[in-house]
């Protein structure tokens, strides 16, 4: 409760600090770029965004409390209209990255995907990415979309609010892993039908300063071949199994769609980020759909298979980033 009481006061008293401060951020942001030579207004464009950002939590905080007080103050939930606020909040936001920061999402065909429930291994590496799994894939289609996130996402008051209100799962990476297992179990066994269950399999985002305290920490504890494993990806983090099996467990028949992206990776580190933005080429995004009956059964066979999957992933990522180089 304290956690939301803060995150909603600085959104509420944020944005119309945001509002009131414009010309001076606005020209001191100016003064930044032209100094510094950055003619596409980087900084400009930054505090813009934050604007952006601040006002779709707000929107998000008063559209919450509407569909509680309206649903019985919570007694009844409507779990279609949330659905079509987390549908807007994460559509809108892509929209305004795309006007203010240069995301623009390649065209791709979301009709070949699984016509039922099925799980998205989505590649992190960067938070803009975790709303593409809502806005381009399960948006499109029609469907709901239940999420494992990082707990540090509960500072964001929407995600914090509707996400629990629709049966997110917001996880404590450095908790005990079968408390988390067993939640992410419940989450998928509870999963509304013909949803798309999400989740990030490395935990956060790959930057070559986090693989590097990945490989030892596998390392200190002693497991040399999962970090000799690790060092064979040259643009991911290896994935944590754990999440994945506890879905999987929970929903037998269901399909497997790997989510791959290239051109947000820069987007993930603060240094050099004004250099980078506005992004000049577009987001390509990737899918590989893996049905169900060509898994392997056991849950040693599917950590395999998935490390398997995941320097597959990393070997396109690598070579479609060499060819936009």
């Amino acid at each position: 409760m304290a956690r939301r009481v803060i995150s909603i006061s600085v959104v509420l008293v944020g944005l119309p600090l945001w509002l009131a401060t414009a010309p001076i951020w606005l020209s001191l942001a100016l003064l930044a770029d032209v100094v510094s030579g950055y003619w596409r207004l980087p900084t400009v464009r930054l505090g813009l965004a934050t604007g952006v950002y601040l006002a779709h939590n707000t929107i998000g905080v008063f559209g919450s409390a509407w569909l509680w007080s309206t649903g019985g103050f919570g007694r009844r939930l409507d779990l279609d209209a949330h659905r079509a606020l987390q549908g807007w909040w994460a559509n809108s936001l892509l929209q305004w990255a795309g006007r203010l920061l240069g995301v623009r999402i390649q065209p791709f065909d979301v009709d070949r995907l699984p016509d039922r429930t099925f799980v998205l291994l989505s590649r992190h590496a960067s938070m803009a990415d975790a709303i593409l799994p809502a806005a381009v894939v399960a948006g499109p289609m029609g469907r709901f979309v239940h999420y494992v996130l990082k707990r540090e996402l509960r500072w964001d008051p929407s995600l914090d609010i509707v996400g629990t209100r629709l049966g997110n799962h917001f996880v404590a990476r450095d908790g005990d892993t079968d408390t988390e297992a067993a939640a992410i179990e419940r989450l998928a066994a509870e999963a509304l039908p013909d949803s798309v269950l999400v989740i990030f399999p490395e935990g956060t985002y790959s930057t070559p300063q986090a693989r590097q305290r990945v490989v030892a920490s596998l390392r200190r504890k002693g497991s040399d071949e999962a970090a000799a494993r690790a060092e064979k990806l040259e643009q991911l983090l290896p994935p944590r199994p754990a999440g994945t099996l506890a879905m999987l467990r929970s929903q037998p028949e269901a399909d497997v769609v790997v989510l791959g992206h290239v051109g947000l990776e820069g987007v993930a580190e603060v240094r050099g980020l004004r250099r980078r933005l506005p992004l000049t080429e577009p987001v390509e995004v990737r899918l590989w759909v893996h049905p169900r009956s060509e898994l392997p059964a056991s849950d040693a066979e599917l950590t395999v298979w998935l490390h398997d999957r995941w320097q597959e992933l990393d070997h396109w990522v690598a070579t479609t980033r060499a060819a936009r180089s």
